[in-house]
């Protein structure tokens, strides 16, 4: 990742633990505009100390800690990094998730229900953090939605899952967090197919990892 989308992943896990609000609510409690609020947590450019700053307290979190981390954010310390090749590659061989509908099937409501598309991708990730948490270290995910995400960064963590497993399922739960809110805009249908295509490829490599384990077992 680049420096500011590092930055951004830091902003959104901050976000997660202060029970996830809106744009729109983040927007009220900063005074900034939705759409600068988007782009600081989007990760497209490092935003000015100001707006973290105004995210730090609307966020309930240690501004000290967090200055330290734009600053060195601002430095350039973190260098950015090539995208994984697990992210950019095709697939050609897909293993079968239970109980889910096909990525096909939640592209296509994409397109006349983008909500309908984001809930049906971010529970695809639901159960493959419960299979992940059961087969690796027995025991299943908290009711937070931000437990999920902590699943897969706790594999990708162990070397289980690969680098950027945290930081994708990260991005599929901020707009799937954003799409329950009536008051917040429904995402288009292109915002909704993007997220529907990296959940399903994390989930992929969820259930690779489950069957894995599950042959290690047997053998």
């Amino acid at each position: 990742m680049t420096t500011s989308e590092d930055f951004a992943d830091y902003l959104c896990r901050l976000r997660d633990r202060a029970g996830a609000p809106s744009v729109r609510q983040l927007a009220s409690r900063t005074g900034y505009g939705k759409s600068t609020i988007s782009e600081a947590f989007a990760g497209r450019r490092l935003p000015t100390w100001e707006l973290a700053g105004a995210l730090a307290d609307a966020l309930g979190v240690n501004e000290d800690e967090l200055r330290d981390r734009w600053s060195e954010a601002k430095s350039g310390q973190r260098q950015a990094t090539p995208a994984p090749e697990w992210l950019t590659s095709v697939r050609t061989e897909i293993p079968a998730l239970a109980g889910a509908q096909s990525i096909e099937q939640v592209c296509a409501i994409a397109a006349q229900d983008p909500r309908g598309a984001l809930d049906a991708c971010w529970g695809v990730l639901k159960v493959g953090a419960l299979q992940v948490a059961r087969s690796l270290y027995g025991d299943i995910p908290g009711s937070w939605s931000s437990n999920v995400v902590d699943t897969y960064g706790r594999a990708e963590s162990d070397g289980r899952l690969p680098t950027g497993a945290r930081a994708l399922a990260n991005t599929v739960h901020a707009y799937y967090v954003d799409s329950q809110f009536s008051t917040t805009p429904a995402p288009s249908t292109a915002e909704a197919l993007q997220a529907v295509v990296l959940a399903y490829r994390l989930a992929w490599h969820a259930r690779d990892l489950v069957d894995a384990v599950s042959r290690d077992v047997r053998n």
